[in-house]
């Protein structure tokens, strides 16, 4: 017991401190976690303060403190924002979290064109992550030993107390093995004591029979229990299994988590009836790790204040996102978390809608700042990825994953054959979107341009003569 609180008190140090934590002080704490879900079921009271860290009191002081000493690190020890300060002739002990705008947002061209000028040069750079490149070329970040044994850490800590994984669950990946997340998510799995499968993306036939089959391993359960995905290949998984005449009941999945890209209400009850598991939703990207969000049953994305600071501003002029307003989440990751590629006030691309004043979360998660789930890329005409998403895949006779292309203001589908009456349906439901026209096409080669999913990575394998 005395062990456990010194080993608490160490974690709470660096959280408040901003420096680096000692790596035998987070392992700990994650056995002795797993041990208290062993022995009593639950994690107990006040375990989530492990990770949340969010007292609204402190916070404030904590948020100056990681943000001197990240800005200290990257102007000392990269390349790339050594010059910046030097250029621009900024003080770095000058940024609080009142002055971060003077600092020149990062975009992510500056990492892609020189990706060495971000690493430290005092880091030891041991894995070096590719972003999947569906929007664009792959980006390049190298990670630590420090980094990926920290984040797998924290990582388990907040699936067992937040997700509910316990040692006789079996998880499996169904995910390009580009992403560091492959890493860190098997890692941080078998922390827990549950089994991990790297299914991959592969034909989504072969993932249903792999879902369906029992293992007969000992101390697990008959069937894989929880399914971590991109939401495309998850649509796919959808569509393979109603037109298979698989049921919820061939599965044993009680949770199934999707992230990388959006996921509309239509496509994640459409998946929950078809596999009778919880489907839930989750904001993470290669470039910021180990920030990430969950979203809450309310619709509301909450991204903690712990591990990275978390701007939303204005697309076009990169000032704070009025109440209300959509922006572009924009990160500095802290350096207690990330030692070897450095980046402040990263921009990611990826657009929520700041919340209206009058709309106050209430949920579990309320404490922690919250956004509208995340809306994708924005269209010229001024559709985002969600507007476009939420029409079409309310429409069951669409086939899934959804393909589609704007050319201006008209919408190019692919509906296959289609079926009569389609058009006009769409057409309704898209009343009150910036569009002059829907057109239907047959299959993905008939869009004026091309539709990139994560579930087009697929990892050919020999099964059904792939």
């Amino acid at each position: 017991m005395f062990g456990t609180a010194v080993r608490q008190l160490g974690y709470a140090w660096s959280m408040m401190s901003g420096r680096r934590f000692r790596l035998r002080d987070v392992n700990t704490l994650v056995d002795d976690m797993r041990e208290t879900l062993e022995t009593f079921g639950s994690p107990g009271e006040g375990a989530d303060d492990l990770i949340a860290g969010n007292d609204p009191e402190l916070q404030e002081d904590l948020t100056r403190r990681r943000l001197r000493r990240t800005v200290a690190h990257a102007a000392a020890e990269s390349p790339y924002y050594r010059r910046w300060f030097a250029e621009h002739g900024v003080d770095p002990a000058s940024i609080t979290p009142q002055t971060l705008s003077s600092i020149t947002p990062t975009f992510k061209a500056d990492l892609r064109g020189r990706p060495a000028a971000f690493v430290s040069d005092r880091a030891t750079p041991s894995v070096l992550a590719h972003t999947t490149g569906t929007t664009g070329t792959p980006t390049l970040v190298w990670f630590s030993a420090y980094e990926i044994e920290l984040m797998s850490s924290l990582s388990a800590l907040g699936l067992m107390m937040a997700g509910n994984v316990r040692p006789d669950d079996v998880w499996a990946n169904a995910s390009s093995s580009r992403s560091v997340a492959q890493i860190l998510t098997e890692r941080a799995v078998t922390r827990t004591g549950a089994a991990f499968a790297h299914l991959g993306t592969i034909d989504p036939a072969a993932t249903l029979d792999r879902l369906a089959t029992p293992l007969h391993v000992p101390g697990k359960r008959p069937q894989i229990s929880h399914l971590n995905l991109a939401a495309s290949y998850l649509a796919a998984l959808v569509q393979e299994a109603e037109r298979g005449g698989w049921r919820a009941g061939d599965f044993a999945l009680t949770t199934i988590w999707s992230g990388g890209e959006v996921l509309t209400d239509a496509l994640r009850e459409r998946a929950e009836r078809a596999f009778g598991a919880e489907v839930r939703d989750g904001y993470a990207m290669t470039e910021i790790a180990p920030v990430s969000g969950r979203v809450c049953p309310d619709g509301h994305l909450h991204l903690p204040v712990d591990q990275g600071l978390v701007e939303i501003l204005d697309p076009g002029t990169l000032a704070p996102a009025a109440p209300g307003e959509v922006g572009t989440i924009v990160v500095t990751p802290y350096s207690a978390f990330r030692d070897t590629t450095l980046l402040l006030r990263y921009v990611t691309g990826d657009l929520v809608k700041v919340l209206p004043e009058e709309e106050t979360p209430a949920c579990a998660l309320a404490a922690l700042p919250a956004t509208s789930r995340v809306l994708g890329r924005r269209s010229p005409g001024g559709l985002t990825t969600r507007d476009v998403l939420d029409l079409l895949q309310a429409e069951h006779a669409l086939p899934l994953p959804t393909r589609y292309a704007l050319e201006g203001t008209i919408l190019y589908v692919v509906a296959g054959k289609g079926e009569q009456g389609l058009l006009g349906r769409l057409e309704e439901r898209a009343h009150g979107l910036p569009l002059t026209g829907i057109v239907l096409v047959e299959t993905a080669e008939d869009l004026p341009a091309p539709c990139r999913l994560r579930a087009d990575l697929l990892e050919f394998s020999f099964e059904r003569g792939l």
